[in-house]
């Protein structure tokens, strides 16, 4: 069960970038939630546990960045046209702006999708 509520991903956000070790990918963003995000890949993603994310999402006239974000692979699920991905945020190796900015994120998303 996840630990918090995800919220789909909006126009707001970036790319996502995923650095595994020398290797940089490109990533769509599905869903969001301060403790971790939903990717689609349609590539075959590496085979590795670990990497960093860097993304940026736009709230209202603000652009909020997270760069090199440690992360987890949670899951991977193959379909049709790619590969989908849970990644979980290494909160306990992120700094407290990102903290924060992760959490900012959260809340801008809920907020819209209230509306």
């Amino acid at each position: 069960m996840r630990k918090s509520p995800r919220y789909l991903c909006s126009e707001g956000f970036g790319s996502c970038v995923l650095t595994i070790g020398k290797q940089v990918l490109e990533l769509e963003s599905i869903n969001y939630s301060h403790d971790g995000i939903a990717l689609f890949n349609i590539h075959p993603f590496p085979d590795c546990k670990e990497f960093t994310i860097s993304f940026s999402y736009k709230a209202d006239n603000e652009e909020i960045r997270i760069e090199q974000l440690p992360c987890l692979l949670i899951h991977m699920r193959d379909t049709e046209s790619g590969e989908l991905l849970g990644a979980a945020f290494r909160l306990e190796q992120a700094t407290t702006a990102q903290l924060n900015d992760l959490i900012r994120i959260e809340e801008h998303i809920s907020g819209k999708s209230a509306e």
